[in-house]
């Protein structure tokens, strides 16, 4: 008669507290708030002194770009042929008699939308997967423990320098690929469509905003990026033992960091129309 209100139990005999912390939701919220946490720590990691960090983070970029770079290439090219020249180009815009307006269009189309979302799309399974295999073969190897043993942080000295790389390597790699399909639509467009290079060049000079460089090419990749590195890390130092517990940490990394992609870029883009409704005008 005088139990305590914070043991009570449910029909099932069990504290309703144990009840609540062993339930899904509750471990999918308490998941989130540890990224969340790592990534804080993070942040404050890599902007305090000692700068230790910094040669194994340009090692990182380089890996993360020399390991992107070409399946960008072919997925961009591939995809840009098929869909915009192609389908969007000859098919849709050639019939309603404006098919020199496709270099504006394609650009705006992939600043905006699928340049980040193929870029994000590769760089989770290349980079993102990676990294996680990586830590999580460190903690099966139990090296995470002997770096505890010798006192080394191992937030400063395996995170910080990831999420750093992955944070500035997704824009550049983003950039890159903005760059590769305007090269090709180029070389391509004008002879398929039927126009000349220089109503291409007009056209895609008036298309433009600058705001799309900065907004939705660099500080969007940039918050992906980070986002990408804090996942993989923490689904790494997190793998249960073993190497099955690898890889299903590297599958969850997969899984979160493409839906929070998709995610972020529909409400990234819809507060961007809102903060500067001047670039829903397509010119030219």
């Amino acid at each position: 008669m005088g139990m305590a209100s914070g043991s009570r139990t449910n029909p099932y005999g069990r504290p309703l507290r144990e009840l609540f912390e062993g339930s899904m939701p509750y471990g999918r919220l308490r998941t989130m708030g540890e990224m969340g946490a790592l990534g804080v720590t993070t942040l404050r990691g890599s902007v305090t002194r000692p700068f230790s960090w910094v040669h194994d983070a340009v090692e990182q970029i380089s890996f993360a770009i020399r390991r992107c770079l070409l399946p960008l290439a072919v997925s961009h090219s591939v995809y840009l042929i098929g869909f915009g020249i192609l389908l969007f180009g000859k098919e849709i815009l050639t019939v309603l008699g404006v098919g020199d307006r496709l270099p504006g269009g394609i650009w705006l189309i992939w600043a905006r939308e699928i340049a980040t979302w193929i870029t994000g799309m590769v760089f989770a399974g290349v980079v993102g997967a990676a990294i996680t295999a990586d830590l999580g073969a460190r903690k099966v190897r139990e090296e995470l423990d002997a770096l505890a043993v010798l006192g080394v942080e191992r937030v400063r000295a395996l995170v910080v320098p990831r999420v750093v790389a992955t944070t500035i390597a997704m824009p550049v790699l983003a950039m890159l690929s903005l760059l590769i399909v305007q090269v090709v639509n180029f070389a391509l467009a004008p002879p398929i469509i039927g126009f000349s290079h220089g109503v291409f060049l007009d056209n895609f000079a008036a298309g433009v905003y600058p705001t799309d460089l900065w907004f939705t090419m660099l500080v969007k990749n940039l918050i992906l990026g980070f986002f990408v590195g804090v996942v993989a890390c923490y689904k790494g130092l997190s793998a249960p033992g073993g190497a099955e517990g690898v890889g299903r940490a590297v599958n969850q990394t997969v899984i979160i960091t493409f839906f929070g992609i998709w995610l972020f870029n529909s409400f990234f883009n819809l507060g961007y129309f809102t903060l500067v409704p001047d670039v829903a005008i397509p010119r030219g």
